[in-house]
């Protein structure tokens, strides 16, 4: 007879059928295997595959495990991927630790990872979105964290609610790297090209954002509309200012959750876009849409504030640095205000999908809402369609959402009464020191004997006003025209909060080695001298250089585009600091200016990268 026969097992003397096979063991609680993990609880089981936690004894500590069957055809595939995902270091995956094949007396194959104590997105969104901060926190994190990988041509593929853990600590964790594609094949996948493959990872990317911003799933528009992860389907709306008939599209999250920022939005959006093929912005690739997320959220603030939703999640008292008091907006969008605010979404966008034109053949899922005092889900104006009654979704233990921890603390403010007295004592201190300089200043003027006039006193220069900004990357030096341009205004819109960021280089500060450089353009309107630039730079130290077009034509309508050897340069700093000065010998006359960077200061892992917080142009 063929197969292999389970039943109870013993390490020290395993059981063998009349043919002399060993036969293997039932999985149970307290099952040891390689002689060091001791199953514990089971977690999950499909598709052949059981989801053990158990126990390192060892190490004394919880692992994660999946068991397949000594015969399972995925094993090699499931060992290669494991492989691959062992040399994986960024702490923000959970670490592939061991994986066997069974042979001889193994009774089963298994690969073993890190335990994460928390919750997946999934268990999380059970309760109703995230806040906006938090979900371009989560978000990215997890694009950051897959840049790199990407570029060694290493994807996920099984990007979703599940596969990604918010610890206790409000760390993210990312499950399942390479083993769930290997554990789960789809046909056809290990034909997908480098392209095809990083397109799914992104496109999950922005499914995941839209379904922490809405707590719904942005289901493609041409399948059937149903529930996936414990949510109902994104809001669909027919839009038809294409010309081409009727086009589906989501309601964008700020639509659907009215404490969402439209930045936020946009960005989610078009990390959809891409893979759908639908028109508009799109963000192609994991650095997209990290560099887009980038500053949407406080490193710090987001991640106290998923600490504290964790730490109310699982009862933990909260830490001294977390106080619930908070100026944040509710994590939850008003009932009245979503309603509101849907309904008049409904008046401008009348056209909703019609559910009865579903195929007759498909389930719809049953609609629910939660109690009214608690209804963060989208409410929107239905047509009048025969529908069945609405059926409540089973009972679910939920609890009051934490407000999230609160930016970092500020000093307290001063009484009006004191700030007076204080303000008044200030300025007779600045009269003060302002009429000793005088003297001190007369009376060297007076020692020199000289004659000088007032008309001979330096007089303040105003800085050059810049007319506008973008970015250089041309595509004969190695470019693709887009140095995050969506980004370049902020290289000098006076605000010091927002940064333009070159992309993220691996391996090699000199931009990965695939170009001489990148930079930014400053059209200052006409010709104008330009003494010095002083640049406050996002991070150190950056090889920058200042460049006037070696045809310095004040008339022409546009800068030199082409290549960087149309440009010349006027001043370097091979090392530039966060604030640097360039000046060059003599001022220079021009309407073009760029700053050029060439060569880039690491951020960890082999990455490199720079950026510009704000530019000073002076005459």
């Amino acid at each position: 007879m063929g197969g292999i026969v389970t039943s109870d097992y013993s390490p020290d003397s395993p059981a063998t059928d009349p043919t002399g096979r060993v036969v293997r063991p039932t999985a149970t609680a307290g099952l040891m295997l390689s002689g060091r993990y001791r199953l514990e609880a089971l977690l999950a089981s499909n598709e052949g595959i059981m989801t053990w936690r158990a126990t390192d004894n060892v190490l004394s500590r919880p692992v994660l495990m999946h068991l397949l069957a000594p015969d399972d055809e995925r094993m090699g595939w499931v060992l290669n991927a494991a492989r691959k995902a062992a040399t994986i270091t960024d702490a923000r995956f959970l670490r592939v630790l061991d994986a066997l094949e069974a042979t001889g007396q193994e009774p089963w194959s298994f690969v073993v990872s890190e335990f994460a104590v928390g919750d997946s997105l999934q268990t999380l969104l059970g309760n109703g979105p995230v806040s906006g901060e938090q979900a371009s926190y989560i978000v990215g994190q997890m694009a950051s964290a897959l840049a790199p990988l990407h570029a060694r041509g290493m994807f996920h593929l099984r990007i979703s609610p599940s596969s990604v853990i918010i610890t206790v600590n409000g760390n993210i964790k990312i499950v399942g790297f390479l083993i769930d594609a290997a554990l789960r094949p789809k046909p056809g996948e290990d034909q997908l090209s480098w392209a095809e493959q990083e397109a799914i990872d992104c496109y999950d990317l922005g499914r995941l954002l839209y379904s922490l911003t809405t707590a719904t799933w942005p289901v493609p528009p041409d399948e059937p509309q149903g529930g996936h992860w414990g949510l109902p389907a994104a809001p669909l709306r027919l839009n038809r200012s294409s010309g081409q008939g009727a086009e589906q599209l989501w309601a964008s999250p700020h639509e659907v959750n009215s404490s969402i920022a439209p930045s936020v939005s946009t960005v989610t959006m078009a990390a959809l876009r891409p893979k759908l093929g639908l028109v508009g912005p799109g963000l192609h690739s994991a650095n997209d849409i990290a560099d887009s997320l980038d500053g949407l959220a406080d490193l710090v603030d987001a991640g106290e504030s998923l600490e504290t939703l964790m730490r109310h999640n699982h009862q933990m008292a909260t830490p001294p640095h977390a106080p619930v008091q908070t100026e944040w907006v509710s994590m939850r969008a008003d009932p009245a205000e979503t309603t509101q605010r849907m309904a008049s979404l409904d008046a401008n966008l009348p056209d909703l999908v019609d559910e009865s034109e579903a195929p007759t053949e498909v389930v719809k899922a049953q609609k629910w809402r939660p109690a009214a005092d608690d209804d963060w889900r989208p409410t929107l104006a239905q047509p009048a369609v025969n529908e069945p009654p609405v059926t409540a979704p089973p009972s679910v233990e939920t609890h009051p959402r934490p407000a999230p921890a609160p930016p970092r603390l500020k000093s307290k403010k001063v009484p009006s009464a004191a700030l007076g007295r204080r303000v008044i004592v200030l300025l007779i201190g600045f009269v003060v020191v302002a009429l000793l300089v005088l003297q001190i200043r007369g009376c060297a003027t007076g020692g020199s004997g000289g004659d000088e006039t007032t008309s001979g006193q330096p007089t303040a220069i105003a800085p050059v006003e810049i007319a506008s900004v973008f970015d250089f990357d041309p595509a004969a030096d190695g470019g693709d025209n887009n140095e995050n341009s969506s980004q370049a205004p902020y290289a000098a819109d006076g605000d010091t909060s927002t940064v333009w960021h070159t992309l993220t280089y691996l391996n090699n500060p000199a931009f990965g080695g695939l170009k001489p450089g990148a930079g930014i353009v400053y059209d200052l309107g006409s010709a104008v001298p330009v003494a010095s630039v002083r640049l406050l730079l996002d991070n150190e130290p950056t090889a920058v250089q200042l460049m006037v077009p070696i045809e310095n034509d004040a008339t022409a309508a546009s800068p030199p585009m082409n290549t960087v050897s149309e440009w010349q340069v006027i001043a370097s700093d091979p090392a530039g600091g966060s604030e640097t000065t360039l000046s060059p010998d003599e001022p220079v006359t021009t309407r073009w200016l760029m700053v050029y960077f060439t060569s880039l200061p690491p951020i960890g892992g082999n990455q490199y990268r720079s950026g510009i917080v704000e530019t000073y142009i002076n005459q």
